[in-house]
């Protein structure tokens, strides 16, 4: 089985549990066979549509959901029927890639127990159970996508040069890059004792003010940062808009930053995390991005090859839609569904 993976809507596949001879009575409404035979009753019904109203809205009606719960029931045994299943190890592998993900959303590693509270107040959920959510999803969209194969042929599916520039000026507003800064720093924890390191800090400033010493060997002799002392002190690129850093560092830290002009030194600024003596390399101003501009100053992706991405993914998931309802409509065909009420 290839193992491709096109992103779309997910899809939850409907699991129906045998109930025991003495459970209370029960309402058959369908019984459904393509490999083997499953009765879906009223309250099985009943139970999916409040779930369903809970994220759809109270519009939704029966006959939708009654619907939706025969075509995943037929999904699924086609899917068991095909071999179309995943180990525990190809689930792990499958949740690492997500929680790489969103590690890399977040800007930092996660610990197990970040990544857990990230997944229950997006989800609702605890890691096994959306840990079997993502595995159930990526079986859907294979089996999908490669029992229709010959639908994601089309070369269509790629946008043309003309069609990414009609995006571009239709949405140019959109396309901003905010005010953004590069910095370096010499860095001095304030440790037990404040009032030394901001004293430490301010002779550092004179000896570099005076020339007695470079703000680049001064970063080497007396920057407590050890990230960035072999790299002249560099720390990246910070954007106006960043609200965590902001956050992080404190709102006097990030206003002195951008007070700078490029190649200027500043004076000792006090963050949350100690004092600094920060040197801007670059300093640009909002404006609206080209098409050939990069979208952000870390980024290598442009304007152009994001909208690119954009529409494709328009366009994968616009076919995705009408190979699954394809699909559905042939398992409906060679099953017996047979519907037991009126």
């Amino acid at each position: 089985m290839k193992r491709r993976l096109i992103t779309v809507l997910a899809l939850v596949i409907a699991i129906v549990f045998a109930m025991p001879a003495f459970s209370a009575i029960t309402t058959p409404l369908v019984r459904i066979n393509l490999t083997k035979t499953v009765v879906i009753t009223q309250e099985e019904l009943d139970e999916k549509t409040e779930l369903y109203k809970q994220s759809y809205g109270d519009n939704i009606d029966q006959a939708t959901v009654l619907d939706a719960m025969i075509s995943d029931e037929l999904l699924a045994q086609a899917m068991e029927r095909d071999g179309y299943v995943l180990t525990d190890e190809q689930k792990d592998e499958l949740l690492a890639s997500q929680r790489q993900n969103i590690e890399a959303q977040v800007g930092g590693k996660l610990t197990d127990e970040m990544f857990e509270y990230l997944i229950y107040q997006n989800t609702g959920t605890d890691i096994a159970t959306y840990r079997d959510y993502i595995a159930e999803q990526y079986l859907v969209q294979a089996y999908v996508s490669n029992m229709k194969a010959d639908m994601f042929q089309d070369e269509g599916l790629v946008p043309t040069d003309s069609e990414i520039e009609a995006f571009y000026k239709k949405n140019k507003s959109s396309f901003i890059s905010p005010e953004n800064v590069k910095l370096s720093h010499i860095y001095f924890k304030f440790n037990d004792n404040k009032e030394a390191a901001l004293k430490k800090a301010t002779d550092v400033l004179n000896q570099i003010r005076s020339g007695k010493i470079t703000f680049e060997k001064a970063v080497t002799q007396y920057s407590e940062d050890e990230d960035s002392i072999n790299t002249a002190g560099d720390i990246g690129w910070l954007s106006i808009s960043d609200s965590d850093t902001q956050q992080y560092m404190g709102e006097n830290f990030f206003n002195k930053v951008f007070e700078l002009d490029a190649d200027e030194i500043s004076d000792v600024i006090e963050s949350l995390a100690g004092y600094h003596i920060v040197k801007v390399s670059v300093h640009s101003d909002a404006k609206i991005l080209a098409l050939t501009d990069k979208t952000s100053p870390t980024e290598t992706t442009t304007v152009y090859d994001y909208i690119k991405s954009y529409l494709y993914n328009q366009n994968i998931n616009s076919v995705y839609q009408s190979a699954f309802l394809s699909l559905i409509s042939d398992l409906k065909a060679s099953a017996s569904i047979k519907y037991l009420t009126k």
